[in-house]
């Protein structure tokens, strides 16, 4: 009898799908925690929605082209980058569909691929494609240890792999260690792929740093991004790939025999909310630093170590040693106070540490909060 084995099936889930089922087994009121917005659409977004209804799928594989000039018209009149629409942009179904497809088709068996940690779910991806991933622990406070990157290099590595800002620890790297990266991606013949998607939630007063904006120093550049945060689209699913011509076309290719094309419907949402007012995105994101204050200083107030305070994203790791000796015993504390969490250790951070995320109603965080003071003082 003839037996088939699926080469992907001992892969583990994507954390976020484990850390559901763990809640659901915990039989409390779990709370909705979140990152990014989730919000009513808006009248012009519905609108645009309800026309695309009626009419034709043109099936562009690369991404209806008034969605693509929106992508482009944006990125020149925010950041100054001028791009071609055609030729450098393929829409996606979301991000994590962009950055598989890059990786798919830049890497080949046995490539390396140099990820800092802490780091989001990259691992199957990486694997999917037939690379492997060479995981650098980053210096304390999260940021990038340059010297440690450069020493991970070996003749099998192909490209590195940013997360800008960081998913889970909230660090957003500065120009200057941007530039150091490309830079060192350039001495090394490196591509460097960026996943950007958390680039409108910035703190503090600083800047995020597109890794696009060093295309002049070192083209084999690479930005894998979502439109489901800053634009609210996250039941839409898309996002997209900004990359030089010729990997746009090999990953378009790659896209027509997969799934012909993302959803008309999913991309005149986008195009509309690209476009329209932002006056609905806009107050929603000037909250995130309330936020982020409040969790921070309710991490401390609940009897645990002062995290370290994200300058970007809606995230970060917090210090749970106190509630357990192991990240299972971690894990059930908070789950038994309704706090689901992503284990550090899922995401190469310590196995002390947990990701929390932010995003939620104030009401909500304060839940969150007590929560924790709960969990201290019964542990």
């Amino acid at each position: 009898m003839q037996t088939w084995t699926l080469p992907f099936s001992d892969f583990p889930a994507l954390g976020a799908m484990t850390t559901r089922d763990r809640a659901a087994r915990a039989g409390v009121r779990i709370l909705p925690l979140v990152g990014a917005p989730v919000l009513p659409m808006p009248e012009h977004v519905r609108q645009a929605v309800t026309a695309a209804m009626d009419q034709p799928d043109p099936r562009d594989s690369r991404g209806l082209p008034d969605l693509r000039a929106a992508i482009a018209a944006e990125l020149s009149d925010v950041h100054g980058l001028p791009v071609d629409p055609d030729q450098r942009l393929l829409i996606t179904n979301g991000a994590m569909h962009g950055l598989s497809l890059v990786l798919r088709t830049v890497l080949a068996p046995g490539d390396e691929v140099i990820v800092p940690t802490p780091a989001y779910f990259f691992d199957g991806a990486i694997r999917e494609s037939g690379a492997v991933p060479a995981y650098v622990p980053s210096r304390e406070g999260w940021s990038l240890d340059l010297t440690a990157i450069e020493n991970a290099i070996t003749t099998r590595s192909r490209a590195v792999l940013l997360c800008n800002p960081n998913n889970p620890t909230g660090y957003l790297p500065d120009a200057a260690t941007i530039a150091a990266v490309v830079d060192l991606a350039a001495r090394y013949g490196l591509l460097v792929i960026s996943d950007e998607s958390w680039q409108h939630f910035t703190f503090d007063g600083r800047r995020y740093q597109p890794i696009e904006a060093l295309a002049g120093r070192w083209p084999h550049l690479v930005t894998v991004t979502s439109l489901s945060k800053y634009y609210a689209l996250a039941s839409w699913r898309l996002g997209y790939v900004l990359a030089p011509p010729p990997i746009v076309d090999a990953m378009e290719r790659r896209l027509q025999w997969e799934a012909v094309c993302c959803g008309v419907v999913p991309q005149r949402a986008a195009a509309a909310a690209l476009t329209g007012p932002r006056d609905w995105l806009d107050r929603a994101l000037s909250t995130y630093q309330r936020k982020r204050d409040l969790v921070c200083d309710g991490i401390v107030a609940a009897g645990l170590p002062e995290p370290v305070r994200p300058t970007g994203g809606a995230f970060l790791l917090a210090d749970c040693s106190r509630l357990g000796g192991t990240p299972a015993a971690i894990d059930d504390a908070l789950l038994r106070n309704g706090i689901a969490a992503i284990r550090g250790a899922d995401l190469h951070a310590p196995d002390t540490h947990v990701r929390l995320t932010f995003g939620a109603a104030e009401p909500i965080l304060l839940e969150l909060i007590d929560g924790l003071r709960q969990a201290v003082r019964a542990s």
